[in-house]
């Protein structure tokens, strides 16, 4: 399902997605996946994302974890996976995904100016959205095909944010350390100043990547 705009857009932990313009690609897949695969779903929908921005515009995207994209260090998209429960068989995966396209900084809210970029922005092209979703969906095909092994070392290579330390918001908590690695369940694994290895299934990592 492709939305022109979106009135209640949301990412993880129900933060607000604006998208209250037809400035970007809104898009939400609906899944069936092996239930191992579906821990590292948004890892192959943010490579298929890179892929398509690669593409689209020639850019090389970072990967910022857990589920973001990076042009000049500011975030250019957002993944979110959704279940939806069935009885007595495994969960539908609601693969979300956000593009920011044409806006201009203009087009932002005051507290996004310095954090959020579009294609347009970054590229200087106009990409139709047609045929960012027709890029889009082929690269998810493609990815969806390939094994855990692949995925996972393909995010390794392309995140941006490994030997560097970071502050990590978890819930209430927030913590600091340097990663290590991601783990085969695409959980970051954080080593803190103590030593302590904390392993991390969410969290907010702050801007830059």
């Amino acid at each position: 399902m492709v939305a022109e705009i979106q009135t209640d857009g949301h990412g993880r932990q129900g933060k607000p997605w604006i998208s209250s313009q037809p400035l970007g690609l809104w898009v939400s897949i609906l899944l069936e996946v092996d239930p191992d695969r579906l821990r590292i779903l948004s890892l192959v929908g943010a490579l298929a994302t890179a892929d398509a921005i690669r593409v689209l515009t020639g850019l090389e995207p970072s990967l910022k974890w857990p589920n973001d994209l990076l042009l000049q260090s500011r975030k250019v998209a957002g993944l979110l996976v959704e279940t939806i429960a069935r009885t007595h068989r495994p969960p539908l995966a609601l693969l979300g995904l956000g593009l920011n396209l044409h806006q201009q900084t203009s087009d932002f809210p005051e507290e996004l100016k310095k954090s959020a970029i579009s294609l347009r922005q970054a590229s200087g092209r106009m990409v139709p959205r047609a045929q960012a979703l027709a890029a889009f969906l082929k690269s998810l095909t493609h990815r969806l095909h390939q094994t855990k092994e692949e995925i996972l070392s393909d995010w390794r290579a392309g995140l941006s944010q490994m030997d560097r330390n970071l502050m990590i918001r978890v819930g209430r908590e927030t913590l600091s350390g340097v990663p290590e690695t991601i783990d085969d369940s695409g959980h970051l694994h954080l080593r803190l100043a103590n030593g302590e290895i904390r392993i991390l299934s969410s969290g907010e990592s702050d801007f830059p990547a």
